[in-house]
């Protein structure tokens, strides 16, 4: 019943898009024949009630889109885990994804890294949960629009990622390089995860779905692996990277340097020198 509302939510607002990219055509046409070049002048009569009923429903589908991302996180909550930390039992797929990173330990000899890093052992521990979750499930039974589907992935994989960074951000984990390179290849399999659950709900001869939005969540937690794999806090001067001016996929000073205290071969000193350098540039 959840998911016959979401799709019923996303068809409510696409009708309302298309809609209003009718009456916009509309008011252009009237406007043409009333001699006014410029849409964003204020008219009277036929232009101007076609003009309110194109922002009209330009704004009822904004307020779908809203309430279909709202109503998507409350079920990944229900379904998946929710963000109370301490309501963790590991039997929501996201709530055994914290209590996993949390048990893990990244501060490995080679031949740890080699048990640790098997895609055997990770399939069963961390992808296995996700993949037989009940919005996997349901998803697998066709009853999503694909559109629908991509919102719950992107939720996911956001979720997702904050658990991982909420845990790195506590200062709890000790990391070497054999540890990032685990980390990094945990990332890569929910990140490929979460995007083959759109791109497998693609139904055949359809157009495919473009996945950067899901991409885009996974910035933040892609940025503190690149930090713990640099040879030294230096190094992130030079190869640093950002996506675009938004904290939603940057890692802020304070967090890059809360990442860095996590390489047990790092000194304090050159972590303060190099976020010192970042705050005054």
């Amino acid at each position: 019943a959840e998911l016959c509302a979401l799709n019923g939510i996303y068809a409510a607002g696409n009708a309302c898009s298309a809609l209003s990219g009718l009456f916009a055509e509309l008011v252009e046409e009237c406007l043409q024949d009333e001699g006014v070049a410029d849409s964003s002048v204020r008219t009277t009569g036929k232009s101007s009630m076609l003009a309110f009923a194109r922002d009209e429903l330009a704004s009822h589908s904004r307020s779908y889109e809203r309430l279909l991302k709202q109503r998507v996180r409350s079920l990944i909550t229900d379904w998946c885990g929710a963000d109370d930390v301490f309501d963790c039992d590991g039997r929501l797929c996201l709530q055994n994804l914290r209590l996993f990173i949390e048990n893990e330990e990244y501060n490995l000899d080679s031949a740890s890294f080699k048990t640790q890093e098997s895609e055997e052992r990770l399939e069963v521990e961390i992808i296995g949960p996700v993949r037989t979750s009940q919005i996997f499930i349901e998803v697998g039974q066709d009853k999503c629009d694909a559109a629908v589907t991509l919102q719950m992935a992107e939720a996911m994989s956001w979720k997702s990622t904050e658990i991982i960074l909420d845990l790195l951000f506590r200062g709890d984990k000790a990391f070497n390089d054999w540890g990032a390179m685990l980390l990094s290849k945990q990332v890569r399999m929910l990140q490929n995860l979460y995007c083959g659950l759109v791109l497998d709900s693609t139904k055949a001869g359809a157009t495919p779905i473009n996945t950067a939005s899901i991409l885009k969540q996974f910035e933040r937690i892609n940025q503190a692996v690149s930090i713990l794999q640099l040879e030294k806090p230096s190094d992130w001067l030079a190869f640093s990277y950002q996506v675009g001016e938004s904290y939603d996929t940057n890692l802020t000073v304070e967090e890059i340097q809360k990442v860095m205290r996590l390489r047990v071969d790092f000194s304090e000193d050159a972590i303060m020198k190099v976020c010192s350098q970042m705050k005054a540039s």
